[in-house]
């Protein structure tokens, strides 16, 4: 019998392309940095980054990762054009019609992470992990899930390092509105938490994006035993191996909390975030809606319903789990070389 003939395999061209936002924080940044170091030596990884920042250009500097800079997208359309990937994958801001034409001639498949923008719907496929409850019409080219989050090498191993969910004495909440937090419900929070007259130790996660006086915070700090402020581009990260319980916004936050599995009680910081449909009771979470609305009772309630029973606080933590998100990273990596070498049926997902 004679052998058969093996055809060499060829490296694809896959570019990630994305920008900072607002509104979605520098999750994105972080979301690309690790798929690509997930692809790196299996095919050419590309990274293209708008310059905005210092912050932004350091996420990609702590992975190890070189990424090419540009200012608008004329300059990105011509680095693309020169380069002629075969798979572009764009996340990080919602993307106009005009860009996706000025992109899509120069690649063989165009995906997308969480664009909600008109440009969305050009996209081969559009991945969603800020997902909202499912409507009668949804776009063809649409996958969203839980899978969709990304999982970092600094959260995973939080994950893996964290042994117990016994409350600590006294117990300990960490209030993270991350992305900005443009209706100060950090400061919101942590005034409702100084009226509970029971022994707690509070910690505040303020991060690069917090836009309001830490001053005011400060003050209030002052004013009760065992709380603190963390300053920091990555504070979440820093507490939540010590977290009993965990106070955030409702955008990707929740997903880095459910990696871990620690009880969470979350308030969106705009409507946007008020339609996700990650942060629910069904996964484990305590979702008081709308932050600016939050009732004092409403968050004094969710968080005595945590501390004083243990069965909930388990069944929080059981939820979460189930989810696997720390195995997110196995399934995005085996989805983007789908796409990579167009073995893609989008039904199928």
């Amino acid at each position: 019998m004679q052998n058969e003939l093996k055809t060499p395999t060829t490296k694809k061209k896959i570019a990630f392309i994305v920008e900072h936002d607002s509104v979605r924080g520098f999750y994105p940044l972080e979301r690309v940095a690790t798929l690509a170091k997930l692809l790196l030596g299996e095919e050419n990884v590309y990274i293209f980054l708008k310059t905005t920042s210092d912050e932004a250009i350091q996420i990609f500097t702590d992975a190890q990762l070189s990424p090419i800079l540009y200012d608008h997208l004329g300059e990105l359309a011509k680095q693309i054009r020169s380069l002629q990937p075969d798979l572009i994958v764009q996340d990080g801001k919602d993307t106009l019609v005009e860009q996706v034409e000025q992109l899509r001639p120069h690649c063989k498949m165009l995906v997308h992470f969480d664009d909600f923008g008109e440009g969305g719907l050009l996209a081969d496929c559009n991945v969603i992990s800020l997902f909202e409850e499912v409507r009668e019409t949804t776009a063809e080219n649409i996958l969203s899930g839980s899978y969709a989050f990304a999982v970092t090498d600094k959260l995973k191993a939080i994950a893996e390092a964290r042994v117990s969910n016994e409350l600590s004495s006294p117990p300990h909440i960490v209030v993270a509105y991350e992305d900005g937090d443009e209706n100060n419900l950090t400061y919101r929070t942590l005034r409702h938490l100084t009226q509970l007259q029971i022994p707690l130790k509070v910690s505040v996660a303020i991060d690069r994006e917090y836009r309001h006086s830490v001053e005011d915070l400060q003050m209030m700090v002052l004013s009760r035993r065992n709380t603190k402020i963390v300053k920091d581009d990555q504070a979440l990260e820093k507490l939540l191996s010590e977290a009993d319980i965990v106070i955030c916004n409702a955008n990707y936050t929740p997903y880095k909390v459910a990696a871990v599995g620690i009880p969470c009680i979350t308030a969106a910081q705009n409507e946007r975030e008020l339609n996700n449909a990650f942060a629910r009771e069904h996964n484990g979470f305590i979702n008081l809606g709308l932050g600016r609305k939050m009732k004092q009772s409403n968050i004094q309630n969710a968080v005595m319903e945590l501390l004083l029973h243990e069965a909930r606080r388990e069944r929080s933590v059981r939820k979460q789990i189930e989810l696997e998100i720390t195995e997110n990273n196995d399934v995005l990596k085996s989805l983007i070389l789908d796409f990579a070498y167009e073995r893609h049926n989008i039904v199928s997902f």
